[in-house]
This record gives C-alpha cells, structure tokens and sequence, in this order.
C-alpha cells in the first residue's frame, strides 16, 4: 500500500558493536554454499554466476523466489525484525520487496561484479548473469564517450543498474501532425516501434512491441497519403533497448529518423540538436546517469533549468528544420518515468529550499524510493 515515506540522501548509518557484514564476501559464500536453488557458478573458474531473479509483480511468485534476498537482510540484521517496542511485524510478503531492493543495491555498489546478462523476462527460468568485474580487465571508462554494446554500462556508476520494471517504463505516444493516436506503457529492456506484423525474427526476440496505428482515420488525404507512405517504409521497425543506464535505438528500416531530448511539446526551452539515427547501428540517445547528474545540480541551484529527458523521434521529418515539432507527420515521444517522477518530487519542495540535507517526502511504496535513493547517493558522492 503507497504509504508517505522520508528518504535522506545522506549515506545509511552503521550500528556499532557487530562487524559490518561485507556484500562480497557474503555473496561469494552463498554461491558456493549449493543452498539456493538457482544461484550457482557457471564456471568452473568461479567467475561467473547466476542469481534467481523473479519479478515481483508475478501472480506465481512463492517463498523460494525471495530466499536469497532475505537472507541478506538477515546477514544485516534488518530480519526478523525487532519486537523491543511491542509492535506488530509486517507479515513476511510485505517485506519482500525491500529484501530484494537492497539486495540489489548492495549488489552494485560493491562495484565487485558487473550483469552480464538480464534474462528476469524469461518466463520459464529468470534470472541475471553476473561476473567478476576484475574478469573484465580494467574499470576506467572515457566518460565523454557513449559505452560500447553488448556490455554497455553506466558511466557514472560503474556498473549496471538494472531495477524493477516499474522504475524503467517508458510512457510512448505517437502522434500524427500533432494528434496523439496511440499512448502505451513499455515495461519490458526492449522495444520494437514498428508498423503491420513483425518479421520471423523479431518474433523470436520478444521485445514488447508498439505498432503504428493505421493512418486510415485521418480527415486530411494528403496527410494520410505522406503518412502511409513514410509508414510503409519503417519495417522491418525500429528498436529501443535499455543496457545499463543507456537507452539505445537502432534503426532496420528505410525511413528516416531524426532524434532529440528536450523539454515538453510547446515549450521554449532549448533541446539538443536534432540528430539522424544511423540505419542498422546501435545508438545511444538518453543517459540516465547524465540526467541524475543535472538533476542533482538543479538541486543544489548550480543550474537554471531543470533537466530534460523527454526523448522526440521524428518519422521522415528532421526535427532542426525550423518547424514546431507538432507538425511533424509522424512524432514519437518517449518519456521515462523513472526521471518524470524524480524531477516532480525535487519541484514539489520547492528547489529554493534545497539543501545536502534534504528529505524528499515523496508518497509511494518502500522499495520504488529506495532505489532512487540510492542513486541520488552514489551520483552525489561522485559529483
């Protein structure tokens, strides 16, 4: 149940007395322990490891699906919890969820190991593949420059950061001239825009796709006309995929597309330059790292303007040619709703009264805003 909850972004406080327990070391133990089902190696060199990775939103989850997770929490001491005051512990399901959000987050800031591969999706067997970060040779990373498919990694954090579905969706809207005919919530890493029945080996790759809808009901004939026309020429479609904190798009069809982060439809302030995505090439076009970076200098008043991350793919038209985007014949928007969400709660109190310090009162579940607060912790201590 959403509940209003306080998130400090100062650093988590340790308890004095008990050794600290350490992620790592605890992790590697278990593994090699043999006593969760699904979480072994998958070498012999001990390298690389799966963990058992159900999403939480399934109607066939059960006890065992959350065994290594709670097994964390009670490595830390955060289980079962502790009945001094006399009151009432939440039933273990509701627990669930934080168990396997600080998991997840401890996971990664050991910056000990790094995904290999996300396959959370797969409905028989989901899980994440993992490897030691020093199989990977060295950590340092040219910032200035997008990381490189397949293990392409958030620059800023080092290491991938892969949450719960809801915190990645993507709300899509296309619209044909300025009028919105299709709006869709994208859930799944991966995205296929595409117009009429994929192809046999879309198909086999399962991204949730997003079709065009058929320009038939358009008043304009020569609307409709141009904007069949550019349609017909979008297969076999164009893909959107999230790999670590980069949001990547290629291109497989002839149509050309042009692409832009910006403010919202109508509004003055500046945007990148409209750039053209190449065709049969992967492209990295919205960092999440960079705008949690601009969001923490909002924050602190050392920037003007809140930052931008509503991503706009322009079907055939480029977007620089001096025109409002609502006359675009066939416009995409993207919008995460991981940065939506972050930028309102930061403009509800008011940056004025910013400060290190700050508690962000947001109103929703435990484990949504504890991801976020672990971003904006690690992006500060960065800065």
């Amino acid at each position: 149940v959403p509940r209003a909850m306080a998130l400090s972004l100062r650093g988590p406080s340790t308890c004095s007395g008990a050794p600290r327990v350490r992620f790592g070391e605890w992790l590697l133990h278990q593994i090699s322990s043999g006593r969760y089902e699904g979480l072994q190696w998958l070498d012999q060199a001990h390298t690389r490891f799966r963990v058992p990775w159900k999403h939480f939103a399934r109607k066939d989850l059960g006890e065992a699906d959350a065994r290594i997770f709670k097994a964390w929490a009670v490595a830390r001491g955060r289980w079962p919890p502790s009945s001094s005051r006399g009151d009432q512990p939440a039933p273990e399901a509701a627990e669930r969820a934080g168990w396997k959000t600080n998991f997840r987050c401890a996971l990664r800031s050991t910056r000990q190991f790094v995904m290999l591969q996300d396959n959370s999706w797969n409905p028989a067997d989901p899980h994440k593949v993992y490897a030691l970060s020093s199989e990977l040779g060295g950590r340092g990373e040219d910032c200035a420059a997008p990381p490189s498919p397949p293990q392409a990694q958030g620059s800023l954090l080092g290491s991938s950061y892969s949450a719960e579905p809801s915190l990645w969706v993507l709300d899509v809207t296309i619209m044909y001239k300025g009028r919105a005919v299709l709006q869709e919530v994208v859930g799944r890493p991966s995205c296929l825009l595409l117009y009429g029945p994929p192809g046999p080996a879309v198909q086999a790759a399962e991204p949730q796709h997003v079709a065009f809808p058929s320009p038939a009901e358009l008043p304009d004939q020569k609307q409709l006309r141009y904007t069949e026309e550019l349609l017909r020429h979008v297969a076999p479609g164009l893909q959107l995929e999230l790999r670590g904190l980069w949001l990547w798009a290629r291109r497989m069809g002839k149509c050309k597309v042009y692409w832009e982060v910006g403010g919202p439809l109508g509004s003055a302030s500046p945007s990148t330059p409209a750039r053209l995505l190449p065709r049969n090439c992967d492209t990295p076009i919205f960092d999440y790292g960079t705008f949690f970076r601009e969001l923490l200098e909002f924050r602190a008043r050392q920037r003007r303007g809140s930052p931008h991350y509503t991503i706009y793919l322009g079907f055939g038209q480029d977007l620089s040619a001096g025109r409002p985007k609502e006359k675009t014949l066939v416009l995409v928007k993207l919008e995460p709703r991981l940065c939506r969400t972050c930028l309102e709660g930061v403009q509800r109190e008011g940056v004025s009264s910013l400060d290190s310090s700050l508690s962000l009162c947001l109103s929703s579940t435990n484990s949504f805003y504890d991801d976020i607060e672990h971003i904006l912790m690690e992006l500060e201590q960065a800065a």
